[in-house]
């Protein structure tokens, strides 16, 4: 479960790193986004990297995160694809992590 938890630590880095990069326009332009994808870019931004901070550490809030930015993000991209568009691979990814998250949470029972 350790390795699981920094692995998906880092995933969630680079996916807050990226959102930053989204805040400086260098990789989308954040300053041309309507209101509502500025606020989402903000709330993965941040929720990404506590999420990461918290799984690095082995932290019961950081697997709380993790499990709230990956369903908002579900919610999003499967509830909201006209607006948010496809995401096939994050929709994959996020129900992937999730279900080996439970599949290991049920192996150990323990969170470290």
């Amino acid at each position: 479960m350790k390795i699981y938890l920094k692995i998906l630590s880092a995933f969630y880095f680079i996916g807050g790193s990226l959102h930053f990069l989204d805040l400086l326009d260098l990789r989308l332009k954040f300053s041309e986004m309507n209101l509502i994808w500025k606020t989402w870019i903000l709330y993965l931004l941040i929720f990404d990297i506590l999420a990461a901070v918290g799984l690095w550490t082995a932290k019961t809030w950081g697997a709380n995160l993790f499990l709230m930015v990956a369903g908002s993000q579900l919610i999003a991209y499967v509830g909201f694809m006209n607006f948010f568009g496809s995401q096939y691979v994050l929709i994959a990814f996020h129900l992937i992590t999730i279900a080996l998250y439970i599949w290991f949470m049920k192996k150990n029972t323990k969170l470290i």
